[in-house]
C-alpha cells in the first residue's frame, strides 16, 4: 500500500466514517433542528399571544443565538477528531483501516469540521423555514428570515475594508478550529474540556508575560520601537499580515495533529494520546 495520499482510499475511508456514524448524524440533525427551531420560536412569539410577533429585532436575536450555538458545536465536533477511537476495539479498527494515516486523519477532519458543520447549517435553514411557516400560519405581518446573521453576509463586501474583515473572519475561524482539532488529537479523556482549560490557562500566562515584559521595557520605549514599523502601514496591510500569521499557525496546528495521530497506540495513555 502506498504511503502517500490516495484520493480513492480517502473517499473510501470518508464513506466508511459516514456510514459508521450515520446514527449519530441523524440524531444530531433531528436534535439540532428541534433546538434551533425552539430558539427561534421563543424569540419570535410572545408568551401570551402567539398571533403577536415580537418583530425583526427579536428574530435577529434568535438567529444570533443560533449562530453562537452553531459556532460552539463546530468547535465541539472539531474536538472529536478521535471520537471513533475511544475504546480499545475502536482504536484497533481505526489503526487497521487499509489507508495511510494522512488519509485517515483527512477523512476524520472532513467529517468533523466540514460535514457536521454543513449539517448544522442545514438544520438552521430547515428550522428557520419551519419558523417562518408557523409565523405565516399565526398571521404575523412582518416575517424576517435573518439569514444575513447566520451567513455573516454583512462582512462580505467588495470594498477593501470589508474584504479585510471577511478574510480575518475566515482566517481566525480556521485557526480556532485547528486549535480544537489539535486538542482533540492530543487529549485522551474529555478533550473539549481540557482544550478549553489549556487555552484559558495559556492565554492568561501569555498576557501576564507580555504585561511584565511591557512593564520592564516601558510604554514609551515600546512606542518608539514599533513606530517605524507601523507608522507607514495601512490597515489593509496590517490585516493581511495578521491573516497570514493566523493561517501559518493553522497549518502548524494541523501538522502537529497529524504528527500526533501517527503516534496513536491501541492502549490509551491515561491523559494523552501519545
Amino acid at each position: 500500500m502506498k504511503k502517500t495520499f490516495d484520493i480513492n482510499r480517502f473517499w473510501q475511508v470518508l464513506k466508511w466514517t459516514v456510514l459508521t456514524e450515520k446514527k449519530s448524524i441523524l440524531t444530531a440533525a433531528a436534535a439540532f433542528t428541534a433546538a434551533f427551531l425552539a430558539i427561534q420560536l421563543f424569540s419570535c412569539f410572545t408568551i401570551f399571544d402567539i398571533t403577536m410577533g415580537l418583530g425583526p429585532v427579536a428574530t435577529e436575536a434568535g438567529m444570533t443565538t443560533c449562530t453562537v450555538l452553531l459556532s460552539f458545536m463546530g468547535c465541539y465536533y472539531a474536538n472529536g477528531i478521535l471520537g471513533n477511537a475511544q475504546t480499545t476495539q475502536q482504536r484497533t479498527t481505526a489503526l487497521m483501516l487499509p489507508a495511510s494515516n494522512l488519509e485517515k486523519i483527512t477523512a476524520r477532519i472532513s467529517y468533523c469540521c466540514i460535514i457536521m458543520l454543513m449539517l448544522f447549517y442545514v438544520a438552521v435553514i430547515v428550522a428557520t423555514g419551519l419558523r417562518m411557516l408557523l409565523e405565516l400560519i399565526a398571521g404575523h405581518d412582518n416575517i424576517t428570515s435573518a439569514f444575513s446573521t447566520l451567513f455573516n453576509l454583512s462582512t462580505i463586501r467588495v470594498n477593501s475594508h470589508m474584504t479585510v474583515g471577511a478574510f480575518f473572519f475566515i482566517a481566525s475561524s480556521l485557526w480556532s478550529t485547528s486549535l480544537f482539532v489539535l486538542g482533540g488529537v492530543f487529549f485522551s479523556k474529555r478533550p473539549f474540556v481540557w482544550t478549553i482549560v489549556t487555552l484559558v490557562a495559556g492565554s492568561i500566562a501569555l498576557f501576564t508575560l507580555l504585561f511584565y515584559i511591557g512593564t520592564l521595557i516601558g510604554a514609551d520605549n515600546l512606542k518608539e520601537f514599533f513606530r517605524p514599523i507601523f507608522e507607514d502601514m495601512s490597515m489593509e496591510t496590517f490585516g493581511l499580515i495578521v491573516d497570514i500569521v493566523l493561517l501559518a499557525f493553522t497549518v502548524l496546528n494541523v501538522w502537529l495533529s497529524y504528527w500526533l495521530y501517527k503516534r496513536l497506540q491501541v492502549v490509551q495513555h491515561k491523559w494523552f494520546n501519545v
